[in-house]
């Protein structure tokens, strides 16, 4: 193990960086892990702490919430430093915050896992870090940020379990459920039998998609990928076009994929017996035998290049 003092902070609402946690945690002699995951939903504990939050609201200051949010982390790295502090999204974080972070160690890195498009906030704190790291092909041209997709973050394969569904995917509920729809649609002309779920708290009926109004765990997302043959990726089309992590479930699981990602073409594991891009905007076409054809085996080499382990290896760098 090598002696040094690491601290990660995930400010997404995802799981994905519990590996990244593992895996420093074997390299590393000192890991510190703060996950936002685990945080119990925010209640004002005052009728003080809700107008101070208003009130900076009202001067511009729309993410103060935080202050009080991620009191707990900036608590515990009081007086301390590390080697490296690497922080996933951010932009969540206050300014006072990523200042007093900064000055705990000489590697301070970010990670933006959704386009300054999706959320623009993330240019105005670029200049804190010394270095970040996006998976948005134009962010790093356009703000000279280092480019690293999502990674595969799976390290178990599940048990085998019959087919349940031809396809699959789940997402959240915005403009993209339009161009879900259209799939839908076209797999019942089709008689190809699929799984869509949408959480919202608005929708609740379709004859296409099933609303839920509970947001699914990662685990049991994975159930659900485990018992399907194809995955569909529907990305934020016109916002960003960075791998999702549906992408690289597919890699994991090896299950062909079908995604709106145009820009999949100009990765090193695309293969089209393996990958079907379909246009948001224009009449789906499937070839019936992208089901009955089996999934072609990407090379090891390349596999390994969106792992994990080099994912860390490449932050850490």
């Amino acid at each position: 193990m090598k002696k040094k003092k690491i601290l990660l902070i995930n400010c997404s609402a995802s799981t994905y960086y519990n590996i990244i946690n593992e895996e420093l945690s074997q390299q590393f002699t000192e890991v510190e892990f703060h996950n936002a995951v685990s945080l119990k939903p925010f209640k004002y504990e005052s009728f003080g702490q809700w107008l101070r939050v208003k009130a900076n609201k009202l001067i511009g200051r729309k993410n103060f919430k935080s202050h009080y949010r991620f009191k707990y982390v900036m608590d515990s790295t009081a007086n301390k430093s590390y080697d490296y502090i690497i922080i996933i999204r951010p932009d969540v974080l206050l300014d006072a915050q990523l200042k007093e972070l900064k000055n705990k160690t000489k590697h301070f890195i970010a990670y933006f896992h959704d386009s300054i498009n999706d959320i623009p906030r993330e240019k105005d704190i670029i200049h804190f870090f010394n270095k970040v790291y996006s998976f948005e092909k134009s962010d790093v041209k356009k703000y000279n940020l280092q480019f690293l997709p999502n990674f595969i973050y799976l390290k178990e394969q599940l048990p085998s379990a019959p087919l349940s569904y031809n396809a699959f995917t789940i997402m959240s509920d915005d403009y993209r459920v339009d161009c879900l729809e259209k799939l839908g649609h076209f797999f019942k002309t089709k008689n190809i039998n699929f799984k869509f779920l949408v959480q919202s708290d608005k929708r609740n009926t379709s004859t296409i998609i099933d609303f839920i109004k509970q947001r699914k765990s990662n685990e049991q997302v994975l159930q659900y990928t485990n018992k399907t043959h194809v995955l569909v990726d529907i990305h934020k089309y016109r916002i960003q076009n960075g791998l999702t992590f549906r992408v690289f479930e597919s890699l994991f699981f090896e299950k062909k994929l079908i995604t709106t990602n145009a820009d999949i073409k100009n990765y090193d594991f695309y293969n089209p017996n393996n990958i079907i891009i379909i246009d948001p905007n224009a009449e789906i076409n499937i070839p019936e035998d992208f089901f009955s054809t089996p999934y072609e085996k990407v090379p090891s080499e390349i596999y390994q290049k969106y792992h994990y382990t080099n994912w860390l290896k490449t932050i850490l760098s």
